[in-house]
């Protein structure tokens, strides 16, 4: 029967199916169609009525239909959002699902830059051309700016028409060439502060419902929330990373004071009971498990030790560590990837390192173990050297009395020598016998170097006559001679002056020995070679001469040679004696030595026959001669440091 031929209730009871079935639009204009042919009465009337109100039920249905689809959307985005740990497919998760509800052509998430302050591209989805993924706008510039500046909803049916909004050209450009007309957006917000904006755009114009903002606003606080669980995950991340390092160190600490507690348990008491430095090393290796040695200023090893699978080659790198320290250096220092050096020093005393070789790095704990065990190496070597010092000063006094210019009590001195401790100075040992002095340092600085070189070869220094004396025990003097002045040059920086004599066995050739180490070093002096040490036997022709020669000798030489030149030079203010000197140091080239002395050559041949005549011979000239005068000069230079009753003994 068709719809006009049915009755009023009839056509009712039609509308109230189509109602609860949800049917297309067409079975409704179909239905409208029929009642609006229908004759005109009081029951068209009716009918057209209930369609009216038909229409407005069936325009709420759809809306909470849609409303109820979007709300399962809203749900469905809230727990696939759970499942995102990474913030950027969070995100980029809600931009493709607004797309998708809002059915629009492009989708933009723009943040908020928190350094420039102006708007960037975070996401865009839907977009055909790039130049609109690098868009940034000032805020209050364009639609993203303008939402973030005003904190409000913002859409337009015509982007380039509407008033409302100030472009920017190239963020214009970059629009049409993306072919965008309308637009709408929302902020996004995490308290009161914007921190973006969510918005979408169509390639037509388009009006947006007052529910599409609403559901465009719900789905930008996922998007802030999203951000601000980013922030505060990481935050937590942050905190845990922290919270794990202050851990870890905290754990690094407590093995660090426990290892450094044991360090010093062991250490101090090495110290109470006085442990030689060899059982300090041994210790300190094996508690560091690497290669330890203590090394002296020279670079002498004085003890060694090392752990199993560690290189033994320290000792003999020993001399090139102490070379590469710097004097001035007053702390622990790295030599290289390998090894590290703490200083051995109590106050301006200096022993000395404490060095640590160990494959691979060196915590700081080992580093302070290390330390620790310098001062206590410096405190074991400071307690060794007062000991040695109060044995020295006993033994001192005995050599004292040995050396006096009086000839002392043999028996009561060979007593006196034996009560000195357990290393008595045995006077009938060989010993080598060196005086020395110091240019550019001070006696008390010679004789600490002095004492401690002395103490390592068993031996004895002491201050006697403003002069350093040693007593070398089974030291050969050639060996003392040049191994003394250098090491002690080194220890004091100054240049160290040795003369040196011996080996002497007795007390009575002890006492020679000291007499002619002294005539040594004094001859030293007085031939310029400061900074040297010698024997007698090293003196060349000279020494030879001194040996065999009396003081009625000497007298008569240079009562021959040297003092008719200086009463000559004296009567006629002449300088024969300088002549005939730099002749011989010439090498007797007459030229060379007019040259020397800055003569004319004729003056210095002048000179020389004046000498002839006053000598009375030409002898001087020839080999034999010439050694006899040379040797006069020299003892002539002497003699203005050193008296003739000094010079050659009785």
């Amino acid at each position: 029967m068709p719809d006009k031929d049915l009755t009023v209730e009839e056509t009712l009871a039609r509308l109230l199916r189509l109602l609860a079935t949800e049917a297309p639009d067409e079975a409704f204009h179909g239905l409208a169609e029929a009642v609006e042919a229908r004759a005109p009465g009081p029951g068209r009337e009716t009918l057209l009525h209930a369609l009216r109100q038909g229409a407005v039920v069936r325009t709420r249905l759809q809306r909470r239909r849609r409303r109820e689809k979007e709300t399962q959307a809203l749900l469905e985005t809230a727990r696939g959002l759970a499942a995102l740990r990474d913030v950027d497919e969070a995100l980029e998760a809600i931009v493709g699902r607004t797309r998708q509800l809002l059915g629009t052509d492009a989708t933009y998430l723009a943040l908020v830059d928190p350094e420039r302050g102006d708007v960037y591209m975070r996401i865009t989805l839907g977009t055909v051309t790039r130049a609109i993924e690098s868009v940034r706008q000032p805020k209050g510039s364009g639609v993203g700016g303008l939402i973030v500046a005003t904190g409000e909803p913002f859409a337009t049916r015509d982007y380039l028409a509407d008033p409302r909004i100030s472009r920017d050209p190239s963020v214009a450009d970059a629009v049409v060439q993306d072919g965008i007309v309308s637009m709408a957006g929302v902020p996004m917000r995490l308290g009161a502060e914007v921190i973006g904006a969510l918005f979408v755009a169509n390639r037509h114009e388009r009006t947006f419902e007052r529910d599409e903002i609403a559901l465009l606003s719900a789905l930008a606080d996922h998007a802030s929330i999203v951000i601000e669980n980013a922030r505060l995950f990481g935050d937590a991340e942050a905190t845990a990373h922290r919270l794990r390092e202050a851990n870890d160190e905290l754990a690094r600490h407590g093995d660090a004071l426990e290892r450094a507690g044991a360090a010093h348990e062991r250490l101090i008491p090495m110290a109470l009971r006085r442990a030689d430095l060899a059982d300090l090393v041994d210790t300190v290796a094996e508690m560091l498990e690497a290669g330890v040695a203590a090394v002296d200023p020279e670079g002498v090893v004085l003890a060694a030790a090392t752990r199993p699978g560690h290189p033994g080659s320290l000792p003999d790198r020993a001399p090139d560590v102490a070379a590469g320290i710097a004097p001035d250096a007053a702390g622990t220092v790295r030599l290289d990837a390998t090894t590290w050096a703490a200083p051995i020093r109590a106050g301006g005393e200096r022993f000395g390192h404490l060095v640590l070789h160990v494959e691979g790095p060196v915590p700081s704990t080992d580093v302070r173990i290390l330390e620790r065990a310098a001062q206590t190496a410096a405190l074991l070597q400071l307690m060794e050297q007062q000991v040695s010092l109060t044995e020295q000063r006993l033994r001192g006094e005995v050599v004292e009395e040995l050396l006096a210019e009086r000839e002392p009590d043999w028996a009561a001195l060979e007593r006196r020598a034996r009560r000195a401790g357990p290393r008595a100075l045995d006077l009938h040992r060989p010993h080598t016998v060196v005086v020395m002095t110091a240019d550019d340092a001070g006696r008390r600085s010679l004789l600490r170097a002095a004492s401690a070189q002395a103490a390592r070869r068993g031996g004895i220094a002491l201050e006697h006559g403003a002069h350093v004396v040693v007593l070398l025990p089974g030291v050969d003097p050639a060996v003392a001679a040049r191994e003394v002045p250098e090491q002690l040059s080194r220890a004091t920086s100054g240049r160290v002056t040795a003369g040196v004599a011996g080996p002497a066995a007795s007390g009575r050739a002890l006492r020679a020995a000291h007499r002619e180490a002294d005539r040594c070093h004094r001859l030293l002096i007085a031939l310029g070679r400061e900074g040297q040490g010698a024997t007698t036997d090293e003196l060349g022709a000279l020494g030879l001469i001194l040996d065999g020669t009396s003081r009625a000798q000497v007298r008569a030489l240079l009562a021959q040679t040297v003092a008719p030149l200086l009463r000559y030079d004296a009567e006629h203010g002449a300088e024969l004696l300088r002549t005939l000197d730099g002749y011989f140091a010439a090498g007797q080239n007459p030229r060379a030595a007019a040259k020397a002395l800055q003569l004319h050559p004729n003056t210095v041949y002048q000179r020389m026959e004046r000498i002839d005549r006053v000598l009375g011979h030409r002898r001087w000239r020839e080999p034999d001669g010439s050694l006899s005068v040379q040797v006069a000069l020299q003892l002539h230079r002497i003699l203005d440091h050193i008296p003739l009753d000094d010079l050659v003994p009785g």
